[in-house]
């Protein structure tokens, strides 16, 4: 049983997405990072965030 039944609101799926594995892979790293730091998700596609938007959510601040 997945642990996740419905794909989170800021990543919408696409029909025409070059590879669907891909998608859910994104979906996957998304869901472990947010529940390993507790953020929040970005609000929109993360191939839409700028570069400063995707290091001040992957950034792990506690090294």
């Amino acid at each position: 049983m997945p642990l996740l039944t419905a794909r989170p609101s800021s990543i919408a799926y696409c029909a025409d997405a070059a590879c669907l594995a891909d998608e859910q892979l994104l979906v996957t790293l998304l869901t472990t990072w947010v529940l390993a730091t507790g953020r929040t998700p970005p609000a929109v596609r993360p191939d839409d965030l700028t570069p400063e938007e995707l290091i001040d959510f992957w950034a792990d601040d506690r090294v």
